[in-house]
């Protein structure tokens, strides 16, 4: 089974990046559209933690977390005045170095991970063990470097809910 699944997770990850350039492309973006691309991103990746560890609930909660925090602010979400490291990370819709590796760990990591706990790298591929766990540590560093930006996301938004104006009773 872990044959078939690698390769359709990662097309699905591959057409998730294809689906978005187009629509930005057609210009047919829209505030559902990209509600719904990261709703399914957060499904997958969730649904993959909590099958490979017993603690993958743990990383699928912050993630769904920092969605509802940052999608409950509408798209000024990504244009919010933040430190510079959340800035770092996030240039350029995340199309930096930096970016590209934090998006790297967030993606990338759970399905390496489940090739790991299936043998798939190791003995399907025959992968030399530095490069498997070379990649593994790379894509840990990716998704570690998400963590902190997250949990920025998250303190904001608790910030914004505590300083809000209560409106008039009834």
């Amino acid at each position: 089974m872990p044959l078939l699944f690698i390769p359709l997770y990662t097309l699905s990850i591959l057409l998730d990046g294809v689906d978005g350039w187009a629509a930005r492309k057609l210009q047919q973006v829209s505030a559902f559209g990209a509600w719904l691309d990261v709703a399914v991103d957060c499904i997958g990746r969730s649904l993959l933690w909590c099958c490979l560890y017993k603690w993958g609930f743990f990383i699928a909660c912050l993630e769904w977390l920092v969605f509802v925090c940052t999608h409950n602010m509408g798209p000024v979400w990504r244009s919010i005045e933040a430190p510079w490291w959340v800035e770092g990370v996030m240039a350029k819709g995340f199309k930096t170095p930096v970016g590209m590796f934090a998006i790297a760990g967030l993606h990338v990591l759970p399905l390496w991970l489940y090739g790991h706990e299936t043998g798939v790298q190791l003995y399907t591929w025959h992968l030399p063990h530095t490069i498997h766990y070379t990649a593994v540590l790379l894509l840990a560093a990716g998704r570690t470097l998400c963590v902190p930006v997250e949990l920025w996301f998250v303190w904001n938004h608790v910030q914004f809910l505590i300083s809000e104006k209560p409106g008039p009773t009834t």
